[in-house]
């Protein structure tokens, strides 16, 4: 429930504070909503250096949202979400399985050294992917909150199924050339 929970606010999150703010909203009103973000995904971190730099990284936002009432923190809460995705999957490289291939269990309890190092290759993409999603997150923090909004809110998570369905459609052609000794 949690997780659910969790998932839920973050892919909300850029839509309400773009309502919100175009409502005129104070930013330093919206630190509730970041603050629930936060802690339920906070909540949701297994790894307790991550736990751990993730509510320090929260705490600095929403401080600065009261400090400085300036909707830039608010518009910083999906680089920390890109950022801590990066630091799980680049982490599970370090200290193996990898992410990928711990989804790969879930469905085959025994996978082959060809099948473990496919996954390694996919966990290496999307720590790709979070890298440059973090860097249009932080440009899109300096543009409007239309298209903050749009990016944050919307193209990441396009861009998030397509990376998923691509990875999911290679994997069959993949699998099954190795099927067949080719």
């Amino acid at each position: 429930m949690k997780r659910a929970l969790a998932l839920f606010l973050a892919l909300v999150y850029p839509f309400a504070v773009f309502v919100a703010l175009s409502k005129g909203v104070s930013p330093k009103a919206l630190s509730i909503l970041l603050i629930l973000a936060a802690l339920f995904q906070f909540n949701t971190q297994k790894i307790r250096h991550l736990r751990d730099a993730f509510l320090i990284c929260a705490a600095i936002l929403v401080s600065g949202l009261w400090f400085y009432n300036d909707s830039i923190f608010l518009k910083l809460y999906p680089v920390l979400i890109s950022f801590s995705l990066l630091a799980v999957f680049a982490f599970s490289l370090k200290s193996p399985p990898s992410v990928a291939e711990r989804f790969a269990r879930l469905r085959h309890r025994d996978l082959p050294p060809l099948a473990i190092a496919y996954c390694r290759k996919v966990t290496v993409v999307w720590c790709c992917f979070f890298v440059v999603n973090m860097a249009i997150a932080i440009y899109t923090v300096f543009l409007s909150e239309k298209a903050w909004m749009l990016y944050n809110g919307l193209i990441s998570y396009i861009l998030i199924g397509i990376i998923a369905i691509g990875e999911f459609g290679f994997r069959q052609y993949y699998m099954k050339d190795r099927k067949h000794g080719t």
